[in-house]
């Protein structure tokens, strides 16, 4: 409890301030109907369209002020945030008297103009929510920033954006499948990467998390030129008994092959044609081919079903990277 302001409030503010405090989470019933509206508002907003957010905006919000029982409110959703020497303003909630509550939100950044991501919009659109929530379920007299809100808004924000319960297979899990599965899922790939990309803008594809992790499109590139260069290793096993591999440099390649200048959908059909190249090659090999193999800088010996079980760990490692940035998550 911030103290310094809690004594600056009034008795009867004080007891307002303390019923919003102990109320820490506020529960839908079956959460999980409104997880493909989650989804579609995540889609809209990697369009950059703003009649297509508000749309979106306004289903999500109105499908959890029914699960909540709560009136109606209505939504507007804006292009670049206000802004002055406080900072951003990202989201705003009103109630005048006779008129419906509104909430308004903001999809780009003050500064830069770009879309916020997602997961920041989300925590935003739910922030406001709380705001009805205070005076419209708990009944509360005005609606204050404190622990509980903040609780309660984290509260919503993971029944509809559930925590991963499963652990990604390990590099060493995958080695140990059979291997018309790990190729099963090679087969999937290009297809699960065009799903995910589908309806993104240019400005979400070339979106970085942050400054060290990629952006979507930087995905796709790794996925097409490392496909090139495990082609290259397979010749080379089968030419030469025991080969030496040079190491890889992703970061390298990003930076001088200019991934973020690249076209994502181009670099995606290319790399569907060079894997649907690898899987023709390995699916021809005698199983003594498979046994072949090479000296990896860093691995060792690895003989070409040990690259099999890395290229399908490789693929479910960078499909759920990609997911991240286009969700704005590290």
């Amino acid at each position: 409890m911030p103290f310094s302001y809690y004594a600056r409030l009034s008795r009867a503010q004080q007891v307002i301030y303390r019923q919003s405090d102990s109320v820490t989470e506020v529960r839908l019933d079956r959460p999980g109907e409104l997880h493909v509206l989650v989804d579609a508002l995540g889609t809209a907003l990697g369009s950059e369209e703003r009649a297509r957010t508000q749309a979106a905006t306004e289903r999500l919000i109105a499908g959890i002020v029914y699960k909540l029982g709560l009136p109606r409110v209505r939504v507007e959703v804006l292009a670049a945030r206000p802004h002055a020497r406080w900072g951003e303003l990202h989201g705003l909630y009103t109630a005048e008297r006779g008129q419906a509550p509104k909430i308004q939100l903001w999809m780009r950044t003050a500064k830069q103009k770009r879309v916020v991501a997602f997961r920041t919009y989300l925590r935003t659109l739910l922030h406001e929510v709380g705001h009805h929530v205070d005076y419209t379920l708990l009944r509360l007299k005005d609606s204050y920033h404190t622990q509980g809100f903040y609780q309660r808004e984290s509260s919503l924000f993971h029944q509809l954006v559930p925590e991963r319960t499963t652990t990604m297979a390990t590099m060493e899990d995958v080695a140990r499948q059979p291997l018309a599965q790990r190729l099963a899922r090679m087969e999937r790939t290009a297809d699960d990467l065009a799903a995910a990309l589908a309806g993104q803008s240019e400005a979400a594809l070339s979106r970085r998390p942050d400054p060290k992790n990629w952006a979507a499109k930087e995905v796709v590139c790794h996925l097409r030129d490392t496909e090139e260069f495990f082609m290259v290793r397979f010749e080379s096993i089968m030419a030469m008994d025991d080969p030496k591999f040079l190491g890889a440099h992703p970061d390298r390649w990003a930076e001088e092959r200019q991934y973020l200048r690249n076209d994502a959908a181009a670099a995606l059909a290319a790399f569907r044609t060079r894997r649907q190249e690898s899987l023709d090659y390995l699916k021809k090999l005698a199983p003594g081919d498979l046994r072949r193999g090479g000296i990896h800088p860093v691995r060792g010996r690895m003989t070409i079903d040990d690259f099999v079980g890395l290229m399908a760990w490789h693929d479910d490692n960078h499909l759920d990277q990609l997911k991240r940035a286009l969700d704005g998550t590290a």
